[in-house]
């Protein structure tokens, strides 16, 4: 089981996290649990409710969309937040190609946070739109 600082430290790692500071990053930490799947494991289907968000931290995880696959995502990405940021539902399903460790954050408790702590929000933001704009 992962302390808070160690979570505080992983989370650093994902781009969507890069600009929360130190500080405001260990509010979503207290709120992320450590989560596992096998191979070849759904996290989430197409059109499900996006009530979760994921930060890889090991494995990696295949995005499908009509069954075909779009991309893989690995260690530090995040799996589903702009789903759960829109209050929307997932448009790709998720499947993990090799045994996955991540953190899982749900919906509710990242909306509490970003309340909260408005560095939160502004720093999700903020990586969001370098991400977008194709800044890594």
């Amino acid at each position: 089981m992962l302390t808070l600082l160690e979570k505080v430290n992983l989370l650093q790692k994902a781009p969507v996290f890069q600009g929360v500071h130190t500080e405001s990053l260990a509010r979503v930490a207290a709120v992320a649990q450590e989560v596992s799947w096998e191979a070849q494991q759904l996290l989430f289907r197409a059109n499900d409710a996006a009530d979760t968000l994921f930060v890889l931290l090991d494995g990696e995880v295949a995005l499908l969309r009509d069954g075909k696959e779009t991309r893989r995502l690995g260690p530090n990405e995040a799996v589903g937040v702009l789903a759960v940021l829109a209050g929307d539902s997932h448009t790709e399903s998720a499947k993990s190609t090799r045994a996955v460790r991540a953190l899982r954050i749900d919906q509710q408790d990242f909306y509490d946070v970003m309340a909260e702590d408005f560095n939160v929000t502004r720093g999700v933001l903020k990586a969001l739109v370098r991400l977008a704009a194709g800044g890594g």
